[in-house]
């Protein structure tokens, strides 16, 4: 790669799937821009979370839970640009394989009866106090439409979604994934941190618009925002500036959000936040180690890097890490879209399930062109 010429999204794409090269593809949140980070080399970095970290700058991709099959992701900022200044390539037309066959993977979808049968039994141990809340997930399955191009849905998510965190990230091992994610894990910005607690989903309609939250959806939320406060409190005297619990739009949903900004905090590194934070409540459950216990036996298969976390770090003086929601990965000749709800004393299995379907339209919606 060498000065910049009129290289298209789609080309440059194509040169780093040729050659194995982990890349990633990023537009934040209220942003124009479309930024590019690529390794000039195949091997792809594990992310140790010691001092070495801290001011490094690269794309961190980590999975749900770290394991033998899947662990953090560090791409290195070798490139980094906005699209129109993309590198000039050598570019061929050979053939690009970036999907990974479902059989590597072992995806189990789950069916309408077996989900809710999930739901019904989180609801029973939240009965005996075993747990406030658990994420029930599940992944669909859909054929890749005709003509279906992975830049092309990016730039479609872009588009649709100008709130979102809207993604593309690609790596030999763990294939192609795209996403728009509503929803910031951490942000940093000159010592001071910014967090969501997102958590209450409702379909976004006229009606509901109007339609006062229910009991259920407030008392999810209420869950995830006390234990950010608490995580922080235990690593900083710093207290937050705190905003909502207001309704925000993403798409065809609208979810409660409560921002939480913490300023002057000095000397205490993002991965420590980040180490306190994941997984919060509204990808996980309460009280943390055994709802994640919980979703690790009994979910039909593994969430891979569905709600895990990623984003750029220390790039531009800024780091901002999202959630990974709202999320795709490109399978052999099938897309696999992964999507989760809120478990609650106050959940209706039938609910949830509707719940879940209309997550996964965020990306349906989006697949039209080619």
């Amino acid at each position: 790669m060498s000065a910049t010429s009129n290289v298209s999204l789609r080309q440059f794409f194509a040169y780093c799937a040729q050659r194995n090269l982990p890349f990633a593809f990023y537009r934040l949140p209220d942003a124009g821009a479309v930024k590019v980070i690529a390794q000039h080399d195949a091997v792809l970095n594990k992310a140790m979370f010691d001092k070495s970290i801290t001011n490094s700058k690269g794309f961190l991709f980590a999975p749900f839970q770290d394991d033998e099959q899947y662990y953090k992701v560090w791409i290195k900022p070798d490139v980094f640009c906005e699209e129109k200044n993309l590198p000039k390539l050598n570019f061929s037309k050979q053939k690009i394989d970036v999907e990974i066959k479902e059989e590597k993977i072992k995806l189990k979808e789950t069916s309408k009866s077996q989900y809710q049968s999930l739901v019904q039994k989180i609801k029973k141990e939240i009965s005996k106090k075993h747990f406030e809340k658990i994420i029930a997930a599940r992944v669909i399955k859909y054929k890749q439409p005709e003509g279906f191009n992975a830049v092309k849905l990016f730039q479609n998510l872009c588009t649709k979604y100008p709130h979102a965190f809207v993604s593309l990230v690609y790596t030999k091992q763990f294939g192609l994934w795209v996403g728009a994610s509503p929803e910031i894990l951490l942000s940093v910005n000159k010592k001071e941190f910014k967090t969501y607690a997102l958590a209450g989903t409702k379909a976004n309609t006229p009606q509901t618009l109007i339609t006062a939250w229910g009991n259920k959806e407030l008392q999810e939320h209420k869950i995830v925002s006390r234990f950010i406060v608490k995580s922080f409190a235990r690593i900083t005297k710093a207290n937050p500036s705190i905003t909502g619990p207001e309704t925000v739009v993403a798409g065809n949903l609208l979810h409660l959000r409560t921002t939480l900004q913490y300023k002057a905090v000095e000397s205490l590194p993002w991965q420590k936040v980040v180490n306190a934070l994941h997984p919060t409540p509204a990808v996980a459950g309460l009280p943390k180690q055994k709802a994640i216990d919980f979703i690790l036996k009994k979910e039909r298969t593994s969430r891979s890097f569905y709600s895990g976390y990623f984003g750029p770090v220390n790039m531009e003086a800024e780091t901002n890490l999202f959630v990974n929601l709202r999320c795709m990965q490109v399978l052999k000749n099938k897309l696999a879209i992964y999507v989760g709800c809120g478990i609650t004393a106050d959940s209706v299995p039938k609910n949830e399930w509707k719940e879940s379907k209309l997550k996964s339209e965020t990306l349906l919606g989006a697949l039209g062109g080619k």
